[in-house]
């Protein structure tokens, strides 16, 4: 897994933070891309019925669920705060991404290009090769 050793690292919200806050269904570590998970049919048509609780966060297994990025560590059902928009220091999985392109994400919490069948997670600010860390701003 390559989450950055740092944790959680925002570069900038872009003025107006997302973060909201649903629950860990396994462990997660800060920094960590996370993906959602839950049952179906748990809210209703009135906000009223909505709980932080709705929403199972799990790691990421490559994009196609993508919502956002863990902003501290979390037990298995414990609380979980995450951004769903800002810009990180996120690891480059294999060949270079260049400043400005679109970018997805792997299982292992790295950015790789926007190839065939991988979901766009966000552009790249910076440019880096394998195991560079790049300035990636994300949207879930």
């Amino acid at each position: 897994m390559a989450v950055n050793p740092l944790g959680y690292q925002n570069v900038t919200d872009g003025g107006t933070p997302r973060i909201i806050t649903g629950y860990a269904k396994e462990v997660i570590s800060g920094g960590q891309l996370l993906g959602a998970s839950g049952a179906a049919g748990v809210v209703s048509s009135g906000t009223a019925s909505f709980e932080s609780s709705d929403i199972g966060l799990i790691h990421c297994p490559g994009g196609a669920n993508f919502v956002g990025v863990a902003l501290h560590d979390a037990a298995s059902g414990a609380p979980l705060s995450f951004a769903t928009r800002g810009s990180f220091l996120l690891e480059v999985s294999g060949a270079v991404v260049l400043a400005g392109t679109k970018v997805g994400c792997n299982a292992l919490d790295e950015i790789v290009t926007n190839g065939s069948g991988t979901q766009l997670i966000g552009r790249v600010w910076t440019t880096g090769s394998e195991a560079d860390y790049v300035v990636t701003d994300i949207h879930g």
